[in-house]
């Protein structure tokens, strides 16, 4: 069943909010293009968690209309233990890729970071029209995967001022992947109890002697991805899914 992207608030059987929506122009687009038809049902979410069947009531080239019915809190597709992804930001169209895919692989949060060996630089209207972006493809991954919560991509920030702003005494494993490490990211993850994980990860090149240090002092582990080095855009991936694989909670 298609699986469609409706932002709330939505009703919730107590309110004074008719259970019928008017869908703005860019959904009744993807609805005309999978060919949805009058009368027909289909899946929608809040991005909060909330799930609803939707009957498509009216359809024209600007808007849609839908009922809603059996709204739930669904959530049986995200996490028990969420993990965060702080990621180099990678050139080209590898960072839309790797959104995506860490979004399907139910990533909680995805943060961009600018580091010394950055190809890509973002600042003003550029980073926020990328985050934008970045926001757009964490969606359309939800839609196809059927999560019903959307992870944010937070707006991206050099890597020493967001390692300065992780609080100290919050719980979190955090886990740093370097080709240099002596400790395998497979047996930290096997040894260790579920639980929020910070993930950081280089973009290509990889991170600094120096950003390394600054990270280990901000508590991160270094960790490894076995004898071969990953591209940046493969690394997060793989770590996602040794994480899930170790813990049971694909």
């Amino acid at each position: 069943m298609s699986h469609f992207y409706l932002p709330g608030p939505w009703p919730d059987g107590n309110s004074s909010l008719s259970d019928e929506f008017v869908i703005d122009t860019k959904v009744a687009h993807h609805l005309r293009v999978r060919r949805i038809a009058i009368g027909e049902t289909f899946k929608v979410f809040d991005g909060q968690g909330l799930s609803a069947n939707a009957t498509l009531l009216a359809l024209d080239k600007k808007q849609a209309v839908v009922r809603l019915g059996d709204i739930q809190h669904f959530v049986r597709t995200e996490t028990k233990s969420p993990i965060v992804l702080a990621q180099g930001i990678a050139g080209g169209d590898k960072m839309d890729w790797l959104i995506e895919k860490c979004v399907e692989l139910g990533v909680a949060q995805i943060q961009p970071l600018q580091s010394e060996r950055s190809v890509v630089r973002l600042d003003g209207e550029r980073a926020l029209k990328k985050r934008e972006h970045w926001q757009n493809i964490a969606i359309a991954a939800c839609e196809q995967s059927g999560r019903t919560v959307i992870p944010e991509v937070s707006g991206t920030l050099n890597l020493p001022l967001w390692l300065a702003s992780i609080d100290p005494k919050a719980e979190a494993l955090k886990l740093m992947l370097s080709p240099r490490a002596d400790l395998s990211l497979l047996s930290i993850a096997k040894r260790s109890t579920p639980q929020k994980t910070v993930l950081l990860i280089g973009p290509e090149g990889g991170l600094s002697d120096t950003e390394e240090e600054q990270a280990m002092r901000a508590g991160f582990v270094s960790v490894s991805m076995g004898q071969r080095i990953l591209r940046t855009e493969t690394a997060g991936i793989v770590a996602l899914s040794v994480i899930h694989t170790a813990w049971n909670q694909l």
